[in-house]
Formats: C-alpha cells, sequence, structure tokens
C-alpha cells in the first residue's frame, strides 16, 4: 500500500472521543485529568504533585475537539476546519493527521469501525 493510499484510508477513520472529561473556557478546550490512582496520590504526596491537572487546546486543536462527535470522519473533520479557517489552519491535512494520531496515541481518543 502507498503512503497516498494509507492517508486517503485514515481520512475515512471516524474518531470518537474516549477521554470524557474536557471543559471549555474563554472559547478554548482543557482535558481534565484527574490522577486518583494509588501511584498517582503517592506522588501527590511525595512531590505535591496536584490531584487534577489540564491540558490546554489551542483555538485550531479546540474545534477539531468540538468536531470529533462520533459520526464525523476525518476528512469531513478537515473540510469543516477549512471552511471555518481558511488559510489559518494550512497544511490541514497533515496538521489534523498528526494531531488526531496524537490524541490517538495518548488515547484519549479512538476509531471507529467503518461499517
Amino acid at each position: 500500500m502507498t503512503k497516498n493510499n494509507k492517508q486517503e484510508n485514515f481520512l475515512l477513520y471516524i474518531p470518537e472521543k474516549k477521554h470524557s472529561t474536557f471543559e471549555e473556557k474563554s472559547n478554548k478546550i482543557y482535558l481534565v485529568f484527574h490522577h486518583d490512582k494509588l501511584i498517582e496520590k503517592l506522588l501527590q504526596k511525595l512531590f505535591k504533585k496536584p490531584a487534577i491537572t489540564d491540558i490546554e487546546l489551542d483555538e485550531l486543536g479546540s474545534e477539531v475537539w468540538r468536531l470529533i462527535d462520533g459520526k464525523r470522519n476525518v476528512l469531513q473533520i478537515i473540510e469543516e476546519m477549512k471552511e471555518k479557517f481558511g488559510e489559518k489552519c494550512e497544511p490541514i491535512n497533515e496538521r489534523l493527521i498528526l494531531f488526531i494520531r496524537y490524541l490517538n496515541r495518548r488515547n484519549w481518543i479512538r476509531f471507529k469501525e467503518n461499517i
């Protein structure tokens, strides 16, 4: 399979959120993480680590997160990003694919089976 075929196939993947704890403030998405595992609690006591942390997504990342709904495929998300942000999000294909793969590697999203 060529690189273009792999990319074209990836564009048909349908991402859905696995990480359910997030909030929106000032039009940005914050992924919220509760550190409640035993080892995390121990680290909190030993090193004064916080019990809750968050990651702020930038404007483009926040919009991608909003668009991940378990219904849209990657190509549809790209098209909506182009429509909303135009040149500001270019090169969108490469950027979005890297970002979605990152979210998947972190186990914050998964891909639905294409039916």
